[in-house]
């Protein structure tokens, strides 16, 4: 059963999220966090994720960042912060429904928003995914990746400076100067560093977004962490369905051992 339900932010803002129940009724809940310029269905791949979940058992959550989709909110307005924020105000929301125990999935920008809120809340979930997440600001910001050459260049920042805002992404997202500024000093790894619940990182090798390497890196460097490759993935897994596939499987699995 699927319930499309509203919650509010500290700020007022009236954000949207789908919440997918199973048959036998439990505590156990998955978040799923989208990346930027979308929403929560990610293009079809959360809508199939999330039925995947359901099935094995868990109910899922997932929802619009303010700014996206369904929610209230400009999209010059948001922030990695306030993203965490958001995340923050649906963990509390699912709690007054009686769920105790959270799974976090974070793709994209959406995973380094799961991290900045971790670090600051880290006995909020039981287990963590990241899907190609966006979690080193720096290495986005390298000319070396399709996503710094196409949006997040000089050019880029300049234009945010003098209109307080730039574009990216096939449907001219606005992204504020508050955001941009973030990019330049904002480190979400950070905030996987003190936290002992697992986490799995699931990247495809041949992403030209957010850079495999970062996945490989901060999978090697946190104890309670392993990855998943996608062979031949590309950002987001929406180019080939054995990808999503992959990811999908990968997922449900670890979520049924660490919830």
């Amino acid at each position: 059963m699927e319930e499309k339900i509203f919650f509010k932010t500290s700020d007022g803002l009236r954000l949207c999220g789908i919440l997918s129940v199973p048959k036998q009724k439990t505590q156990k809940c998955i978040i799923l966090c989208h990346g930027i310029t979308v929403d929560k269905e990610e293009d079809g791949i959360f809508t199939e994720l999330a039925r995947k979940l359901s099935n094995a058992g868990f109910t899922v959550f997932r929802f619009d960042f303010r700014g996206h989709g369904e929610s209230e909110g400009k999209s010059v307005d948001m922030t990695t912060t306030k993203e965490a924020e958001d995340i923050e105000f649906a963990v509390k929301f699912l709690q007054e429904k009686g769920y105790k125990n959270f799974g976090i999935l974070g793709a994209s920008f959406g995973g380094g928003a799961v991290s900045l809120f971790i670090g600051e809340n880290p006995n909020a979930a039981k287990a963590l995914v990241l899907w190609n997440a966006n979690i080193d600001y720096a290495d986005i910001l390298k000319p070396t990746t399709r996503w710094h050459i196409k949006y997040w260049g000089k050019p880029a920042f300049d234009r945010a400076e003098k209109f307080g805002f730039t574009e990216i992404g096939s449907g001219k997202f606005k992204v504020g100067k508050n955001l941009m500024n973030e990019l330049k000093t904002l480190e979400p790894w950070k905030g996987l560093m003190n936290i002992s619940v697992p986490i799995l990182f699931i990247h495809g090798d041949k992403d030209s977004y957010i850079p495999y390497s970062d996945s490989v890196k901060y999978s090697k460097l946190f104890k309670n962490a392993n990855l998943v490759t996608i062979e031949g993935g590309e950002h987001g897994f929406h180019d080939n369905p054995k990808h999503a596939e992959k990811a999908d499987k990968a997922t449900v699995e670890f979520f049924l051992k660490n919830l």
